[in-house]
């Protein structure tokens, strides 16, 4: 048998590769249960795996410049509406997304997969454009994070990088931009902390009405 790498999120879709109970024939696999952040970062920069879960936007991107490292099927085992995706500060007075123009909005990278579905929501439902808001670009939780992917950016985008010693988190609480847009929340973003919400006052009826008007399962 052939011994190849696997790198998969440890979740229901997956469970029964990491588990065993799916098998693939003529492969002794070696399973890696990896965060995003850690697989799609390895998988771009390094081609780390044989097989592997795979940042939607990044392989595009890889695949519109011809230097995709990998073959993608068809398999979208993660799928989530993106709602909940925006956090405000509660003192900032957005309460509606046409009022995120002109702010300063933190993302951890541009090109992730969350947020390309989160400006499209943002323009496509809420007449939002990338080229309204100030992008602040930057590590969440910790200093340091990089693009995975070189990017050229639409006309007319402006992302500041933040100070090497900064994070998103830091800087959401003390002011320094209005809000965050991303996959996951910062570690901040607890019931008991009231400075922090998201922009919609119930994600799930927006997203319900989202599917309703589009059809569309992110």
């Amino acid at each position: 048998m052939i011994q190849l790498s696997v790198a998969i999120g440890d979740y229901d879709r997956n469970r029964p590769l990491i588990d065993g109970h799916a098998r693939i024939d003529g492969v002794d696999p070696i399973i890696m249960t990896l965060t995003p952040e850690e697989m799609f970062f390895r998988a771009m920069r390094h081609e780390a795996f044989d097989i592997c879960e795979l940042s939607l936007s990044s392989h595009t991107l890889r695949t519109s410049r011809g230097d995709a490292p990998y073959v993608a099927i068809p398999a979208f085992v993660s799928r989530a509406f993106r709602h909940t995706g925006i956090i405000v500060r509660s003192d900032s007075g957005i309460t509606e997304p046409a009022q995120l123009k002109g702010r300063r909005v933190g993302i951890p990278e541009w090109q992730l997969t969350a947020n390309v579905w989160i400006r499209a929501l943002l323009q496509d439902q809420y007449g939002v454009d990338p080229q309204d808001i100030k992008w602040v670009r930057g590590g969440l939780e910790q200093p340091g994070r990089v693009e995975k992917v070189k990017l050229d950016l639409p006309e007319g985008v402006e992302i500041e990088e933040i100070a090497p010693a900064d994070t998103l988190r830091d800087m959401l609480a003390d002011g320094r931009i209005d809000a965050f847009m991303g996959p996951r929340a910062p570690t901040s973003f607890v019931p008991s902390n009231t400075a922090l919400r998201w922009i919609f006052n119930d994600p799930t009826a927006e997203a319900m009405a989202y599917y309703d008007k589009t059809k569309i399962f992110p």
